[in-house]
């Protein structure tokens, strides 16, 4: 019996972890494309103890999961489709920041009053695209203090 109950907690315990994230269903759409990727584990966070980094700290504190991905985006095929998937998924754009060709975009995703997800897009060659996908609980304050934190350290610059 001890052994029935063990084994059903830990398949229930596996399956509420492996929950679906935004990001998981986009990689998963064009794994094909993608030319490297990696879940990475966010202990490894604690690595990244450098002083610039401690806001990045604190929202990798929070994360579940993350996950690199390299993609193929010839003809900006990965960029057009992710335009499309963050409409459909209802992403929301943190923000947008262009200087010549490097793009960068931060998008997010909330459930009730907590954000769930945070998806990075970034790419200054056209045919490479970088995006990070982050499996977070943070309230929108938290999240807030984070942005306006790096605000503050860039124009103190």
């Amino acid at each position: 019996m001890k052994r029935l109950f063990t084994t059903l907690l830990l398949v229930v315990t596996f399956t509420l972890s492996a929950q679906k994230t935004a990001y998981n269903d986009f990689y998963k759409d064009h794994k094909e494309d993608s030319q490297f990727s990696m879940s990475v584990p966010v202990s490894l966070a604690n690595f990244l103890s450098d002083e610039d980094t401690e806001e990045i700290d604190v929202l990798l504190k929070k994360a579940e999961h993350c996950k690199i991905t390299v993609f193929n985006n010839e003809g900006n095929s990965i960029e057009k489709s992710f335009r499309k998937f963050a409409r459909r998924n209802d992403l929301t754009t943190l923000v947008k920041v262009k200087d010549g060709k490097d793009k960068a975009a931060i998008y997010f995703k909330e459930k009730g009053d907590l954000i769930k997800e945070i998806i990075i897009k970034a790419n200054s060659d056209e045919d490479k695209l970088v995006m990070v996908g982050l499996k977070v609980t943070l309230t929108k304050d938290e999240l807030a203090d984070i942005v306006s934190s790096l605000k503050d350290k860039e124009a103190s610059r």
